[in-house]
C-alpha cells in the first residue's frame, strides 16, 4: 500500500480520536511516525488539517472536507480488495466486536466452530456493559440493547433476550420469598445500574425503584453477588439457566411478566461490511440464544 494511503488512514483515525498517543498505540507506531504521516497528508494537499495545542488536536474545516473524500476513497479500495483480493475466497483478518458481558460469554463459548470453518479469522471481543462508540473504538460490529436511535448505524435485529428474577436458596430461607412485585421493596435487590442513576425494574408493566447492599454496572458481578446470597437479582436467562437447573439459584416471582430486551447488531452505515465481518455477523445471528 502506498505511503499516502497509509497516511490517509492515519489522518482519518486522528479525526475520529484526536490524540497522537492513542493513535500511535493503536497502530503500534511511535508518536513521531503518526506526526510524520499527518505532515505528509498536509504537504500533499497543501492545507492545514489540525490546530495543534499542547493538550489537544482540533480538526480544521479543511480536515472535515478531506475526511469525506478520504473515507470514500479508502472505502472503495477496501471494497475492491474484498471483491478481488484473497479474502474473497477465504476471509481472514481481525474482526472487533463490542459485546455486553452476558452475550459476550455466550458467544465466546461457541467461537470454536467459527474458528474451525475460517482458520484465518481473529475475533477481538470487547466486552463491557456500557455502550461503546463504534467508530471511536474501531469496532466492526457491536451488539446493543435497543432501541438504537442512531442514524449513523445500520441495525440488524437479533432477537429478544429473556430475563429472570433469581436468588440463592439461603437468601430466601433467611429473608422469605416475596409473593408480589410490591414485596421487593422489603428485600435486598442487587441492582444493575450506572453511576448515581437509580435502579429501576419493570415488573408486570410497572416500574419500581429497587435498592440493596450491592449494585454494579457489570452483569457478571450482579450474577456473582446473587450466587453469594446477597439478594435478589434480575439477570439474563442465559446466564442463570445452568444455576437454576443445578439449584444454585431459584426463580423469584416466576409468574410475573418481565419484558425481554430487544437486541441488535450494529455497524457504521457509511460502508459495506467486509467479508470477514459479514461472516461474524451471520454467526452472531445464527447463534443468538433462544
Amino acid at each position: 500500500m502506498s505511503d499516502l494511503l497509509i497516511a490517509l488512514r492515519t489522518f482519518i483515525r486522528l479525526v475520529e480520536v484526536p490524540s497522537f498517543s492513542r493513535v500511535a498505540r493503536e497502530i503500534h507506531a511511535s508518536h513521531t511516525t503518526v506526526a510524520r504521516r499527518l505532515d505528509m497528508v498536509e504537504a500533499h494537499f497543501g492545507v492545514r488539517l489540525f490546530h495543534r495545542t499542547t493538550r489537544r488536536l482540533v480538526p480544521t474545516a479543511d480536515a472535515d472536507q478531506l475526511l469525506v473524500h478520504a473515507r470514500t476513497m479508502l472505502d472503495a479500495l477496501d471494497l475492491a480488495e474484498a471483491d478481488f483480493g484473497p479474502e474473497r475466497d477465504q476471509p481472514h483478518g481481525l474482526v472487533r466486536i463490542g459485546l455486553t458481558t452476558a452475550l459476550g460469554l455466550h458467544y465466546v463459548e461457541r467461537l470454536g466452530e467459527l474458528g474451525r470453518r475460517y482458520p484465518g479469522l481473529q475475533i477481538d471481543c470487547a466486552m463491557t456493559d456500557w455502550q461503546r462508540d463504534v467508530v471511536e473504538d474501531r469496532l466492526d460490529l457491536a451488539v446493543r440493547v435497543g432501541p438504537i436511535g442512531d442514524d449513523s448505524l445500520v441495525a440488524h435485529p437479533l432477537g429478544r433476550l429473556a430475563r429472570r428474577l433469581v436468588a440463592h436458596p439461603d437468601y430466601l430461607a433467611a429473608h422469605g420469598v416475596p409473593t408480589s412485585a410490591d414485596a421487593l421493596t422489603g428485600h435486598q435487590c442487587i441492582a444493575y445500574a450506572y453511576g448515581d442513576m437509580p435502579a429501576r425494574w419493570t415488573i408486570d408493566g410497572r416500574e419500581r425503584l429497587v435498592e440493596g447492599l450491592v449494585r454494579s454496572d457489570n452483569s457478571e458481578a450482579v450474577h456473582r453477588a446473587a450466587l453469594s446470597g446477597l439478594g435478589i437479582a434480575l439477570l439474563p436467562a442465559i446466564r442463570v439457566a445452568g444455576d437454576m437447573a443445578a439449584g444454585r439459584l431459584v426463580p423469584v416471582l416466576p409468574d410475573s411478566v418481565i419484558a425481554p430486551l430487544d437486541i441488535f447488531a450494529v455497524h457504521p452505515s457509511r460502508r459495506r461490511l467486509p467479508p470477514r465481518a459479514r461472516i461474524v455477523l451471520d454467526f452472531i445471528k445464527a447463534h443468538f440464544p433462544v
